[in-house]
């Protein structure tokens, strides 16, 4: 039988009146919403992924309901023998699922939190081309490689390591003025380097990137001289005062940049060495500063898959699921077949909002693995996870499995010097494990999914990528060339063209060719597939302006299962400077929408699984 679905288009804040008695609708993955607007082919001030709250006409979605869905008040409950495994709870089970309910199909031991898993090999598999795939979101990635993704889950890679890996630095929170920001006491900020070297007029130039993503952009905000001024407001702001100034304006501390540094550590090689141009000093962390405002300010091509979450309305039903659509989205289906293919299958990564609430936290993906999947039949799942006779989400499914899984990133710092050519990248990787289950069909194709446990709420929110760097002759609105970046790039890269009073920042020993690869204009780095991939690396400097931000960086130390790294460098750049205005309490960022409390922030860890 063929089904014609009904469509409709809501804005992204707008509550989802339900069309059915679920309390949620379903998400067979050929019914998930997808992103409509047309706001997802490039970085722009209207990107539904841009690090500041976006118009929800420029995240709108379409919503395909799946008329084939039972009425789910009609479905009986039935006894749950284990509580412990009702979707609904908020702590996802420590041991195997398959210990109680279902056949175990693949399980690795979850590592304790001392292990070394360093040595984890990248595991790639090459299967055959699938037929064209309904959904959206797939069809970008097959349109975008040029090749079908595989949904078959026996075919799926369990464990995808990207190699070179992005490279960590900051996302320039808007607060701290962006590139302005005075990041090394004594040192002019990476902004006024910039406008000193290569003869522009330093006030001018920085008033221009305040204005254009830095605190005079936020004009329009409350008006504030303490951070008190601002504590009537749930949106996470500080007040954030320019140096030279009495007053400034409430800014939430989550804006920023990420949604260029992200993509900018992706296809761009990582800075390693200090290069002294026009008798100016650029630390490796000053060019990653520049290199994340010419692609804020560049034409950058993306595909965009997934729903952004613009805030509004949401609630949970009695079975833990979200009311909005682009709360629930991404689909579990799409996130595993994406990470598997991508990082598994092509050496390819992508970007993830890594919460699925109205912040975006921009994070560049470094690896995806499978821990845990037990097969289920409809009535044990149904059971187990609902208390229902009857599996209520998707009338195609056959069979389920239940999925655990863990997604790492690279996370924001100020450190500076070569971070991935050294290897102390680990240290500022991190990520989350997530929980949920796979809707099957009688071949083994995923066909959808739901997320379960403490997934319901924390998974990711949307994944992109960007298709190519800036051309080679972009200059931004604020005068900022791609060219004389990319010049201090190759040179930073190579460890030459320094004066003999500049000193290598990093490590000096990533690889030329890679590096005179990645600087290739128009070329996909962060793939073997189409393009290339990049070297990285991070870096940090000092500096100091009378015109620069006066609001110290924040250090955001990495998530919550593995040690703390520590280094005994004297230049780690890890604490946050001296300031002249309100400093963060502690070193840990936590997003204002997860509220206090809530160990968003990351704890920095070498065993990255």
């Amino acid at each position: 039988m063929v089904y014609t679905p009904r469509s409709y288009l809501i804005p992204a804040a707008v509550a989802l009146v339900a069309l059915q008695v679920q309390q949620a609708t379903g998400t067979s993955l050929f019914y998930d919403p997808f992103t409509s607007a047309d706001t997802t082919d490039e970085i722009s001030s209207k990107f539904p992924a841009r690090g500041a709250k976006v118009a929800d006409k420029d995240c709108a979605i379409t919503v395909e309901v799946d008329p084939t869905l039972p009425d789910i008040a009609t479905i009986s409950t039935v006894t749950v023998t284990y509580s412990e495994l009702l979707a609904n709870s908020s702590t996802a089970p420590t041991e195997s699922v398959s210990t109680k309910v279902g056949t175990l199909i693949y399980s690795v031991d979850t590592p304790a939190t001392s292990a070394d898993q360093d040595a984890l090999q990248e595991k790639v598999e090459k299967k055959r081309r699938l037929e064209a795939n309904t959904n959206k979101d797939i069809a970008k990635l097959e349109a975008y490689f040029g090749t079908s993704m595989e949904v078959n889950l026996a075919k799926l890679p369990t464990v995808g390591v990207h190699t070179p890996s992005p490279w960590p630095g900051p996302y320039w929170p808007t607060y701290q003025d962006g590139i302005n920001v005075i990041w090394s006491p004594g040192e002019p900020s990476a902004a006024e380097k910039y406008a000193t070297a290569f003869g522009l007029d330093a006030t001018d130039f920085m008033d221009k990137v305040s204005k254009d993503n830095g605190i005079d952009s936020m004009s329009s905000h409350t008006v504030c001289s303490s951070d008190s001024d601002c504590s009537s407001l749930t949106d996470g702001s500080s007040c954030a005062i320019r140096t030279g100034k009495t007053s400034g304006y409430c800014i939430p501390t989550w804006y920023g940049i990420c949604h260029a540094w992200t993509p900018a550590a992706m296809l761009e090689a990582e800075p390693n060495c200090a290069v002294t141009y026009n008798g100016v000093t650029f630390q490796p962390l000053d060019i990653k500063a520049l290199l994340s405002d010419v692609y804020d300010g560049a034409t950058v091509s993306t595909v965009f898959t997934g729903t952004r979450y613009n805030g509004g309305a949401d609630s949970t039903d009695s079975y833990g699921r979200h009311s909005s659509d682009s709360y629930r989205d991404l689909n579990p289906a799409y996130f595993h077949i994406a990470s598997a293919n991508l990082l598994g299958k092509l050496n390819a990564t992508f970007i993830a909002d890594v919460t699925a609430g109205s912040e975006v936290w921009n994070q560049p993906v470094r690896g995806f693995k499978v821990y845990e999947q037990t097969n289920m039949t409809l009535s044990e799942a149904a059971s187990t996870f609902y208390g229902l006779e009857e599996y209520p989400w998707n009338a195609a499914a056959k069979s389920i499995v239940y999925v655990k899984s863990r997604l790492s990133w690279i996370f924001e710092t100020y450190t500076d010097g070569g971070l991935v050519s050294s290897g102390k990248v680990d240290s500022y990787t991190t990520g989350a494990y997530y929980t949920y289950i796979l809707e099957m069909d009688d071949d083994g194709n995923i066909i959808g999914g739901e997320w379960v446990y403490d997934s319901d709420d924390d998974h990711p929110d949307f994944i992109w990528f960007p298709k190519a760097k800036p051309a080679a002759d972009t200059v931004t609105s604020i005068g900022l060339s791609y060219a004389d970046v990319s010049m201090l790039l190759e040179k930073s890269v190579a460890c030459e063209g320094s004066s003999s009073g500049s000193t290598a920042a990093g490590s000096a020993q990533s690889s030329t060719s890679a590096s005179t690869a990645a600087l290739n204009t128009g070329s996909t780095a962060f793939s073997s597939q189409p393009g290339s991939a990049s070297t990285g690396s991070t870096a940090a400097s000092t500096t100091d302006s009378n015109n620069a931000a006066t609001v110290a960086p924040v250090t955001e130390a990495p998530a919550t299962e593995v040690p703390v790294a520590t280094e005994s460098t004297t230049n780690t750049g890890t604490a946050a400077p001296a300031t002249t205005t309100a400093t963060p309490s502690t070193n840990q960022w936590v997003p204002s929408s997860l509220g206090s409390g809530s160990g968003r922030g990351w704890l920095s860890f070498f065993h990255w699984w």
